[in-house]
């Protein structure tokens, strides 16, 4: 595989063919360590019953952080599992860490978490690593590089790109369960078909394997560990991504909460959702 190229804000070298290798085999024994943790791991709660956390996390989390930390002792690393989270905003190159995304999905054993790391680069998503356990299989790419999608036995798929969706074309949307909740309305247009899934991660690869043709957020309040790494991996394989209004997405430097809403999808994705879910008939977002 080659050498991303260099990020076009910052002119620096984002990562090599090595350290691509490298994140992908940590990624893929943190993966190990879910598996082998899962029966009767302890759980707790964080902020409350909807937020919970497990040992599987904590483990996973101490492990990335200290080899990331280990090959890159000069960028900054953050962790979900991290007693502080914010960023210092002092270094240009940051790593966020994700160590279960779908911990809901760990915890009742459906297959649909992922361990998610992500590298930014002058506030720029520039490479992403995604894998998924149960499936054995591990996403990664990056603007630049394209998009894959690696299995434990060796097969590799580079992602094509996907056909432009019409604006009066009927979409498969993702959403979350707190989006399927606060905004019911959506199921029920008759553009939209709504598919399910866990982990952010395997939304957007569900979206790069043609299941899906969006993965619609619009709670808002998703954080940098979230979507780093999918998002990188969305723009390598030529994913529309951006918010449902407004010009772009922005990670903050000093901060790990997104204010925006995120849409990612096949290229017309943008213009299909603001015009049937940013605006739709006697309907607004709250």
């Amino acid at each position: 595989m080659a050498t991303v190229s260099g990020n076009p804000v910052t002119g620096q070298t984002s990562v090599s063919a090595e350290d691509i290798a490298y994140v992908s085999k940590i990624a893929r024994e943190a993966g190990a360590i879910a598996i082998a943790m899962r029966e009767g791991v302890d759980i707790r709660e964080k902020t409350g019953p909807s937020d919970k956390v497990t040992a599987a996390d904590c483990a996973i989390s101490q492990k990335l952080v200290s080899d990331l930390r280990a090959r890159f002792p000069d960028d900054e690393i953050v962790s979900e599992e991290d007693e502080q989270h914010s960023p210092t905003g002092k270094k240009n190159r940051v790593w966020l860490v994700d160590p279960i995304d779908g911990t809901d999905n760990y915890i009742s054993n459906d297959g649909q978490y992922s361990v998610m790391i992500g590298l930014l680069i002058g506030g720029k998503p520039v490479f992403g690593w995604v894998y998924a356990p149960a499936w054995k299989t591990l996403y990664l790419g990056g603007p630049g590089y394209g998009a894959f999608a690696e299995k434990d036995n060796g097969e590799e798929e580079r992602f094509a790109d996907l056909s432009l969706l019409e604006i009066d074309a009927t979409a498969r949307i993702i959403m979350g369960g707190r989006d399927r909740k606060s905004h019911p309305w959506v199921s029920e247009l008759p553009q939209v078909q709504v598919v399910k899934m866990g982990s952010i991660g395997l939304k957007v690869a569900k979206v790069l394997e043609g299941y899906a043709d969006i993965y619609v957020h619009l709670a808002g309040r998703l954080k940098t560990w979230d979507t780093a790494g999918p998002i990188a991996i969305a723009l390598g394989g030529n994913l529309e991504v951006g918010p449902i209004q407004g010009d772009g997405i922005d990670f903050p430097k000093d901060s790990v909460r997104l204010e925006s809403t995120v849409i990612i999808g096949r290229p017309g994705c943008l213009s299909w959702s603001r015009r049937y879910i940013a605006n739709p008939p006697h309907k607004k977002l709250s």
